[in-house]
């Protein structure tokens, strides 16, 4: 099992990486064709959806006081 100090950093470093995702659509929208830039949504969201489903809810399961969310 995953010692917990080391999965408070996993989920610091999975959650600055959805950020930083979220920003791509930031500065793609309006700068993009409207097919390209649906193109890059979709790309982050899939993105963003394994690192939720492949870290984070891992841990979640493990460690769930370490889901704000809940």
């Amino acid at each position: 099992m995953i010692e917990k100090q080391c999965a408070i950093e996993i989920c610091k470093l999975a959650l600055k990486a959805i950020s930083d995702l979220s920003r791509i659509l930031n500065v793609s929208q309006g700068l993009c064709l409207e097919a390209e830039y649906e193109q890059i949504k979709k790309g982050v969201g899939l993105s963003i959806g394994k690192i939720q489903t492949d870290i984070l809810d891992v841990i979640y399961t493990i460690y769930p006081e370490l889901d704000d969310l809940k």
